[in-house]
């Protein structure tokens, strides 16, 4: 059955009743510590509350002023303060703690976790304002997902209501109830009750806000309201005094509930679901979750093996990489021993042939000194020989005793001519052989002019092609030095490219899984609402 018109309106049907008194300038948070040792990020996104609404007024109720808050506020109504008081568990505490703070002093709440993206006094529609007593947002529309399964929720991370509305009063004695039934169910006290993560979401959480709103709501207009009434809503819609905003306004980005993204200008706030509530609240795997974690395992060992694959691969490269090092720097060594044992050799006969040389020059040296010598001693000795024929000559004429005045003045008058021809003849000798001596001495000094030249030459030729060879070798080797060190250094920079790939897709996968896993805590199931029976 359709809600009546009279009670249902849009932006563009809104009735003029009003509501005596406004939105209270309040924020409200809960959480463990004081605002003095809250962590970064969590003061980073109470900032944003401040920032947006610097005429509100914010208050962080933790876990001992929450109760103090109960005790002065609700003395008289003995249910609410011996509820509170009697229930241990810090979830379900922090649950009914913004509902009583809404009834009693209104305002917003928000979790420590959600940040505010516009100003809360533009939350509204003018249209709705003096009508709405309570504003809520819708957390899961899984009708407006391809699935088209019906499971709708609103959301309780942010909640918005006038002082004692009449909804948050009901909501409230909702909550206790079901905190009750639940601890006769597990037939134990508040006290002792240690509730499951789904449990806690049907007594105290989403779940039971949702149904709570369905009944107050069904109740108001005396017809039956449930998910159809809200689903794929593109507009704020207004029941009763109660306003629901569409999926976008608390719940952008929430990927599962097909919710549009904080972009597009809808969305009211941001909930950063860092919220670890649900991890001490645990009820065993769902078969999603399990066929979840098994893909998780199995991504894992892939991931695993990868790695492995990675590192045997890296240490094969290293390996070949070395082996060509050494085999590179070995073959150099043999080129450089080969280059050293080639110079060695020419050493070695470029000594052997100057000491060839200089024998054979010291053997020359030695017979020209020898036949120098020799003449020397020839020439010494011709004088004398003739001095002793002319004695000898005189000596034989005295001896026989003839005396011939005439003949000897003749004979020696003929002698003496004779002495001058042959001394005359033996200077021309002595001149000859000095001549002959001259040119076999310029003879000897341009053969061995002429020795040296050829040897030098030798040595010469010799020493060049060493030169050369060795200037050779040097470039080849220098040229071998410098790609085998352009290859290294490349490979070593694919490498580094490598290893920043290997970086860059851990970070990649470490961030889709941390993107899946929180899909996996978004997609913890709720509370399906059924259609309450017709009333009327």
């Amino acid at each position: 059955m359709a809600v009546p018109s009279s009670l249902v309106k849009t932006d563009i049907d809104v009735q003029n009743s009003t509501l005596l008194e406004d939105f209270p300038k309040r924020i409200w948070t809960t959480g463990p510590l004081s605002p003095m040792r809250i962590k970064k990020e969590d003061a980073d996104r109470v900032r944003t509350w401040m920032d947006l609404n610097m005429e509100y007024r914010y208050e962080l109720l933790t876990d001992g002023s929450a109760e103090t808050y109960v005790k002065d506020h609700f003395p008289e109504h003995s249910k609410i303060r011996q509820t509170y008081l009697s229930l241990n568990d810090f979830i379900m505490r922090a649950d009914l703690i913004r509902y009583l703070a809404l009834l009693q002093d209104g305002g917003v709440y928000n979790d420590l976790d959600v940040g505010c993206l516009r100003p809360i006094d533009l939350w509204i529609p003018p249209a709705f304002k003096d009508n709405t007593s309570v504003v809520l947002g819708i957390e899961v529309d899984n009708e407006m997902g391809p699935d088209r399964s019906k499971l709708f929720e609103l959301v309780n991370w942010t909640i918005m209501s006038r002082r004692n509305a009449p909804f948050m009063r009901f909501l409230v004695d909702r909550v206790i109830g079901n905190l009750e039934k639940d601890a006769a169910a597990h037939n134990t006290t508040l006290a002792n009750l240690q509730p499951k993560r789904q449990e806690v979401i049907d007594v105290t959480g989403p779940a039971a806000l949702t149904e709570a709103t369905f009944q107050y709501l069904s109740e108001k207009t005396q017809t039956t309201v449930n998910m159809h009434n809200f689903t794929k809503m593109r507009r704020p819609k207004l029941v009763a005094d109660i306003l629901v905003l569409p999926i976008n306004a608390f719940g952008a980005g929430h990927q599962v509930q097909w919710s549009g993204t904080d972009e597009d200008g809808s969305a009211l706030v941001h909930h950063y679901f860092a919220g670890s509530w649900k991890t001490t609240h645990f009820d065993g795997p769902t078969e999603e979750e399990k066929k979840a974690e098994e893909a998780k395992k199995n991504e894992e060992a892939r991931k695993k093996q990868e790695e492995e694959d990675r590192k045997r691969k890296e240490e094969e490269d290293k390996k070949r990489r070395e082996d060509e090092d050494r085999k590179k720097m070995e073959e150099q060594d043999r080129k450089k021993k080969e280059e050293q044992d080639r110079q060695k050799k020419a050493e070695e006969d470029r000594t052997k042939i100057k000491e060839q040389y200089e024998k054979k020059k010291a053997e020359e040296d030695r017979k020209k000194k020898a036949e120098t010598s020799n003449q020397q001693i020839a020439i010494e000795n011709q004088p004398t020989t003739q001095s002793h024929n002319a004695d000898g000559v005189q000596g034989k004429g005295q001896e026989q005793g003839q005396p011939n005045p005439q003949g000897d003045q003749e004979q020696q008058n003929g002698q003496q001519q004779d002495g001058e021809e042959n001394q005359d003849e033996a200077e021309e000798q002595v001149q000859a052989q000095q001549a002959g001596q001259a040119r076999e001495k310029r003879s000897n000094a341009e053969a061995v002019k002429a020795r040296e030249k050829v040897s030098l030459s030798v040595l010469e030729q010799e020493r060049r092609k060493a030169i050369e060879e060795f200037n050779r070798v040097n470039a080849v080797r220098t040229k071998t030095r410098e790609e085998a060190i352009k290859k290294i250094q490349t490979d070593r920079g694919r490498d580094v490219e490598e290893r920043k790939k290997d970086e860059e897709n851990k970070k990649k996968l470490a961030k889709m899984e941390k993107s899946k896993a929180k899909q996996r805590e978004q997609q913890a199931p709720v509370h399906n609402v059924q259609p309450a029976p017709v009333q009327g």
